[in-house]
């Protein structure tokens, strides 16, 4: 069974509030979010899981304060990649911040859920600003459903709640399973501090259209992983590989 490494990449970071990441928790902390997307190195294939935003788009679109590190294609040829070498893009979800960039990798199939995809182009109006539909209206989608294995030892598996057809990617290392959570959170959200944690032992993300079907999900993805890669994690930024 192969054994990968996840690359971290990063363009651009944002500030947003604890209470975006973590569901009625620390409202009004403000927290240097960064924009990750992800290469799986070691694999047959070129892959990325989502592909980020950009600091322009962070603000004109979304009015979030935002820092531009470096470009999409930057990122890229830090791990000696152009978007046209890219094979496949897995698609978490939708939300505009993880596909600004997808269109970029034009020789690329991207894989994204059925559910996610018919509710990005009718999305409810309470998270309609989430989704960007010029971003995915015309790429080259390979639709999946429940759990499917993109090559030995990389695995998609559902993870609903933060957005309809949100999907983890779980990805064999020489660790262990180390799985990209798929919806928008910290570490703090599965390891809340003492006094949260009596109450629950996970904290739902912030931005979800179901908030249970949401903790489900978190509590699923935390008891499957040997190494948690969430979303939006601060402490990933300068990590060159994980493991």
């Amino acid at each position: 069974m192969p054994n990968y490494r996840i690359r971290p990449l990063l363009p651009t970071r944002m500030e947003t509030d604890m209470g975006i990441l973590a569901f009625r928790y620390k409202y009004g902390t403000k927290i240097q979010s960064p924009a990750f997307f992800w290469y799986i190195e070691g694999a047959d294939k070129k892959i990325l899981v989502d592909t980020s935003a950009d600091a322009e788009m962070a603000t004109s679109y979304r009015g979030f304060p935002a820092e531009k590190l470096t470009t999409f294609e930057g990122a890229l040829a830090g791990v000696g990649l152009k978007p046209d070498d890219i094979d496949l893009v897995i698609q978490t979800h939708l939300h505009w911040d993880h596909c600004a960039n997808t269109a970029k990798c034009r020789n690329a199939k991207v894989l994204v859920t059925e559910e996610e995809l018919r509710f990005a182009f009718s999305p409810h109006p309470l998270t309609g600003l989430s989704y960007k539909k010029d971003l995915f209206t015309d790429l080259n989608f390979v639709l999946v459903n429940g759990r499917y294995e993109v090559a030995p030892g990389i695995e998609l598996i559902p993870a609903p709640g933060h957005s309809p057809g949100t999907q983890a990617v779980a990805i064999d290392t020489e660790k262990g399973k180390a799985i990209i959570t798929g919806f928008c959170c910290v570490l703090e959200n599965f390891y809340p501090p003492e006094e949260v944690k009596k109450l629950m032992p996970v904290i739902t993300p912030g931005t979800h259209l179901d908030a249970v079907q949401a903790y489900e999900s978190m509590l699923r993805i935390k008891g499957m992983a040997d190494i948690l890669i969430p979303m939006h994690e601060p402490s990933f930024v300068g990590v060159d590989s994980i493991p």
